[in-house]
């Protein structure tokens, strides 16, 4: 008999601390949309990674738009122009030329515009 109050006395001892374990795990990552998936522009994920640019180019039917951009010391990237995944209503209002402010979210090659924003 006195085995089993050592026994339950133990378990109830020990059972918070195996709970509050459990607690300072960083949660699961949440089901965050692929960039190929679909426009990458709908990611919501952190970071979001911001760069100064003028406009290239823009294609509104395939929602890409080419930007010469400064660097981006996050990502280790040099100054360059490349392709940014964005929503036609993101678009609007924007043509070749413009300098632009941008905030973006990357996986690998690909880059998706969060904001854009004339300056």
């Amino acid at each position: 008999m006195k085995a089993f109050y050592c026994v339950t006395l133990s378990l109830v001892l020990l059972a918070p601390a195996a709970l509050a374990q459990d607690l300072l795990k960083p949660a699961a990552p949440s089901d965050s949309p692929d960039i190929d998936a679909g426009p990458a522009t709908e990611m919501v994920s952190e970071p979001v990674m911001r760069a100064t640019g003028t406009i290239e180019a823009i294609d509104r039917e395939r929602g890409v738009v080419t930007i010469a951009h400064g660097p981006v010391p996050a990502l280790k990237w040099p100054a360059s122009t490349m392709e940014f995944q964005a929503r036609r209503e993101q678009l609007e209002g924007l043509a070749k030329g413009d300098a632009v402010q941008i905030g973006f979210q990357s996986e690998g090659d690909e880059a998706a515009l969060v904001s854009i924003d004339k300056r």
